[in-house]
């Protein structure tokens, strides 16, 4: 059996030990010999780009990211191909970063450095609380779950919008519906987005979302850049229609230099590395072996996405 790794994110001592553990596989790191390989462990560009036809005997696709915008779900199933994502690995980082961009507002983070630049002690008095706050997180899949947990950690109200209408832990209230979603905007504290980009999501978070905000609100964005309609977003900040927005994700990214949102003092920009931590590595690793031992073993593999 030959299978692709691309060592990139793992690590390289991460691919031997794989190699030591499972030595009746032959693992390479380029993609030669396409017809002969079984399964790709790959970050998006291979995916992206593949003409599934050059890969006869493909089975299955272990995707090193958890989101798989861009991708076509529909050819991997008609030719009978797995797929899977690393949906639980960066969602501990993620819910922190979440954290992070709040407290930094929260806080007054920024006014601070600034004071100790210049030397003044200049006190903010009735900083915001996150106590007894409420939170909207829109997506309830791992990023929203593991914010969610955190949010309960300060005995806040927590609203989760998604598709599935059933109960959640760490959720006060499980919405779906577009009345709805209007409704919590108007009593959220804190907007969290974490939704996956599709034709249903794309540019949802638009205008008329974003005029349903309290002016005291919060809009964080861990998703992706296309679910904002940023045009909106950067008429709401400079107008100060809500408190400030932690971005992670842009359109497009990177972000070019002059861009409005560079500009503005309601805004926290990270490039795209809420993910970002030192246990990544060791986690998609270990996703790897035991979906790995799942495949070998004829089981079904773990984190399938379908269309």
């Amino acid at each position: 059996m030959k299978i692709y790794v691309d060592p990139r994110l793992i690590g390289r001592s991460n691919f031997e030990e794989l190699v030591q553990r499972y030595q009746n596989v032959d693992f390479v790191t380029e993609v030669d010999n396409k017809e002969e390989l079984e399964v790709l462990i790959t970050m998006p560009q291979i995916v992206k780009t593949m003409n599934v036809d050059d890969y006869p005997n493909l089975k299955w696709i272990q995707y090193l990211m958890a989101g798989y915008d861009g991708l076509d779900l529909n050819i991997f199933e008609e030719k009978g191909i797995v797929f899977s994502n690393a949906q639980d690995i960066f969602s501990k980082s993620i819910a922190e970063d979440v954290f992070t961009k709040i407290l930094f507002f929260n806080r007054h983070v920024k006014h601070y450095l600034d004071s100790m630049e210049k030397e003044i002690w200049e006190p903010i008095r009735e900083e915001p609380e996150l106590t007894g706050s409420t939170a909207l997180i829109l997506g309830v899949g791992s990023i929203g779950k593991e914010v969610a947990k955190r949010f309960k950690a300060f005995e806040m109200t927590v609203i989760g919008y998604r598709s599935k209408n059933q109960p959640e832990e760490f959720f006060d209230q499980i919405i779906t519906k577009e009345e709805e979603l209007i409704h919590a905007l108007g009593i959220a504290d804190y907007v969290v987005l974490a939704l996956p980009l599709n034709e249903n999501t794309r540019h949802m978070f638009g205008k008329e979302k974003f005029e349903a905000m309290k002016s005291s609100a919060l809009f964080i964005n861990v998703a992706r850049g296309q679910v904002v309609d940023q045009e909106a977003l950067v008429e709401v900040l400079k107008n100060h229609q809500i408190r400030g927005a932690g971005l992670d994700v842009m359109d497009p990214e990177p972000l070019p230099k002059e861009h409005p949102l560079w500009k503005l003092d309601n805004v926290y920009i990270t490039p795209h590395n809420a993910s970002s931590s030192p246990h990544m590595r060791n986690r998609l690793f270990e996703m790897i072996c035991k979906n790995l031992d799942l495949y070998l073993n004829g089981q079904v593999v773990r984190y399938q996405i379908h269309s």
